[in-house]
């Protein structure tokens, strides 16, 4: 079954995780689907505001651990003209992402790539790449305007946020009640479509250039750095640890 769904409706564009029995955890092929459907919203001209929502207890709960322990290789990351480093097309349009439950490892990456993001009351925020056996978001800090520790904290201990905190760190547009949250996302869509086109795209191109996320070297260095992780033996017992719900045992050797 598809990963996800994409529809088009009065210039609004919705992605739909639709995977609720394991809480839309992601697999390499449901990221080439996000990849698609984002491109598709990139070349829609009729498509002007993009949501992306889950269906479910969760919006995203990250990466599919258990075909990663399956396949025994972890996903692969590629940057190009589809892709960007929080796993979507790069666009000049905006981007709302509609967040419930849990917003995991690439669920976060989802949330840090969209331009306005509502939350439900009790969400849960992780980024648990370096606790699974991943590298970590070494960008977190720069592109989010954290303060180090906080980014340090976030992209590599993998400390869970809430909802309310991550609104007091300005990381969150507005958190409500769970049964108002597709309102409030149907509410800011409307503020995004009533506004000049044009003159949006414009504004969020400038905004973008301005924002501190890798160049082309450091995304090779990033690249490089995954293949030497994913020789390791610890990364496959930091995903099988975390599956067993055990204490891993690192050994820092090469498979």
């Amino acid at each position: 079954m598809p990963f996800l769904t994409y529809e088009v409706n009065d210039h609004l564009a919705t992605i739909t995780f639709r995977a609720p029995e394991r809480l839309n955890a992601i697999s390499a092929e449901g990221l080439e689907e996000l990849r698609s459907a984002t491109v598709q919203f990139r070349e829609d001209d009729d498509a002007r505001v993009l949501l992306i929502r889950g269906d479910g207890r969760a919006f995203c709960a990250g990466r599919d651990l258990k075909a990663h322990a399956t396949s025994g290789q972890s996903p692969e990351v590629r940057y190009d003209d589809q892709t960007n480093i929080f796993c979507l097309a790069e666009t000049s349009k905006p981007v709302i992402t509609a967040i419930q439950g849990y917003a995991i490892g690439a669920g976060w990456y989802f949330v840090a790539g969209s331009d306005i993001r509502i939350a439900a009351e009790g969400t849960k925020f992780s980024m648990a790449e370096v606790p699974t056996g991943l590298l970590g978001p070494y960008w977190l800090s720069a592109a989010e305007s954290l303060p180090w520790c906080l980014g340090f904290e976030y992209a590599i201990v993998g400390t869970t946020v809430d909802a309310g905190r991550m609104l007091e760190l300005g990381l969150l547009n507005e958190v409500v009640p769970a049964e108002e949250l597709d309102a409030a996302a149907g509410r800011w869509a409307r503020k995004l479509l009533a506004l000049p086109p044009e003159h949006i795209k414009e504004t969020k191109l400038l905004m973008s250039s301005m924002r501190t996320t890798p160049d082309e070297d450091l995304l090779a260095r990033e690249l490089e750095a995954r293949k030497r992780l994913d020789s390791l033996d610890d990364t496959l017992e930091a995903v099988n640890a975390f599956i067993e719900k055990r204490t891993p045992v690192y050994t820092g050797r090469k498979r």
